[in-house]
């Protein structure tokens, strides 16, 4: 079995392998490869030339040092079971920690997933909180033009969270509206929302102030909505804490942060 970083070649194959291992629309999964390599490192695990699983780290920050957010942990059917992944993460993370990755942060999507990534070291330090709240008294201001995405994350979200670059964060909103969830976006606002009449459950939201989210969802039609955030923010202060991904050092005197927060993922 050969274990190596992936290259353009290897793309269409290891979209099959995508598409054969998760529950995933294929226009979605095409603009994983098409539009967010340029800022992820990918590996897989080949026997005979032929790709058996797959892993990928889309870079980030956090704590204002290099991370990346482990995604996309594909391993074919009839070879799981026999240590193929846990090989080739440890695989990726040593290449990560070579290039100077500090972090390493991930989302376990069961129960099982959770244990299997603590035997790898991996900590369940990443944390959410939840808040509803009504659209009443948001005051409009000028909207033109793009959000500056570092600076609303680092407003909203603080330091013990993923900072993601642009590119990701347009991926994400291309790859979520082919699930039908409603891309708000201004220069003062960036949300994800689940909308059901006049409810909504926005899942990933950076803004200038939350009266100006407030009247970004109110124009939309929003008038009652419940917002995931980060549990450091002051907006969420007495919020049930609830667990969400786990969390690696790969430095040496790179302690984990409290409480992560990793915003935006995948289904």
């Amino acid at each position: 079995m050969n274990r190596r970083a992936i290259g353009k070649s290897d793309l269409p194959r290891l979209l099959g392998l995508w598409c054969d291992c998760f529950s995933e629309k294929e226009e979605a999964a095409k603009l994983f490869f098409e539009r967010n390599l340029s800022d992820t490192h990918g590996y897989l695990a080949e026997e005979n030339g032929a790709p058996i699983a797959a892993v990928y780290l889309v870079g980030c920050t956090l704590c204002g040092k290099p991370a990346h957010y482990l995604c996309g942990a594909a391993t074919r059917r009839e070879y799981r079971g026999r240590g193929v992944m846990t090989a080739l993460i440890d695989f990726a993370l040593r290449d990560a920690q070579r290039r100077g990755d500090c972090y390493s942060v991930l989302l376990p999507a069961s129960e099982g997933l959770y244990r299997f990534y603590g035997r790898m070291g991996y900590v369940p330090c990443g944390a959410v909180c939840r808040k509803t709240m009504t659209t009443d008294g948001g005051k409009p201001v000028d909207r033109a033009g793009e959000p500056d995405w570092e600076a609303l994350q680092q407003r909203c979200h603080k330091d013990k969270s993923l900072l993601w670059n642009k590119n990701y964060i347009r991926f994400a909103a291309a790859y979520y509206a082919c699930y039908g969830v409603t891309v708000l976006q201004n220069a003062h606002v960036f949300a994800l929302l689940e909308q059901n009449g006049a409810a909504a459950d926005v899942f990933y939201a950076v803004y200038d102030s939350i009266e100006e989210l407030k009247y970004t969802l109110s124009a939309a039609g929003v008038r009652r909505f419940t917002l995931t955030g980060c549990a450091e923010a002051p907006l969420f202060s007495g919020c049930e804490v609830q667990r969400c991904g786990m969390a690696k050092s790969l430095q040496s005197g790179c302690e984990l942060p409290g409480r992560v927060f990793i915003g935006l993922t995948m289904n």
